[in-house]
């Protein structure tokens, strides 16, 4: 635990950290593709000592699930090795931008960018399908608002959304080729809205 608590002394001053772990409910997970993606970003970055000398012990398989809290905790101290403490968003903004690429240069990756959409609308069903697949909580809702422009919606979503989904989305727009704005709004601190125009 001395670890997760340095690195917890690390990221509070600078993000929500501790009230988002106390309101994540006990049983809220997330695959361990996340925490490997993670990984490969800051030693991509060539700080993986660095990150490694707060959670040394870590090691996750691709596959099963693992403690959201746990994975929050690493995300944030990740994103603070990545940029600095003080863009702790930013970080964890790159990270997140980085899922669909880290994933598209797999060899599972490769063979899946394929069969995803280069449409908006339903790239974005396929995003809502694939988290129920990788998370097991919260709750994500596509709203269309006419012709060019579509809403992610995201209740009960403890990563941070201005700063992790964001990136999340961005990315995946990005590795699909598909030039959109987004735009994010914020209803309270584990709801809100990515807001796409293509």
């Amino acid at each position: 635990m001395g670890g997760e608590t340095t690195a917890l002394d690390l990221v509070s001053p600078h993000c929500d950290i501790a009230a988002r772990l106390g309101a994540v409910p006990p049983s809220a997970s997330v695959r361990g593709i996340f925490f490997r993606n993670l990984e490969t970003q800051v030693e991509r970055a060539g700080k993986l000592e660095e990150y490694r000398a707060y959670f040394p012990e870590d090691r996750r398989s691709f596959i099963p699930y693992y403690p959201l809290t746990e994975y929050l905790l690493r995300l944030a101290c990740a994103g603070a090795v990545l940029e600095s403490p003080e863009r702790v968003h930013d970080g964890m903004f790159r990270i997140a931008r980085s899922y669909s690429t880290t994933f598209a240069e797999s060899l599972l990756g490769r063979t899946m960018i394929r069969l995803l959409s280069r449409d908006p609308v339903r790239l974005s069903e396929q995003g809502i399908a694939a988290k129920r697949q990788t998370h097991n909580y919260g709750h994500w809702e596509l709203v269309r608002h006419g012709p060019g422009t579509i809403e992610m919606r995201y209740e009960d979503e403890y990563q941070w959304i201005e700063s992790v989904m964001a990136g999340a989305a961005q990315g995946t727009f990005e590795a699909c080729g598909i030039a959109a704005k987004l735009e994010t709004v914020m209803r309270s601190a584990y709801s809100g809205s990515t807001f796409v125009r293509f």
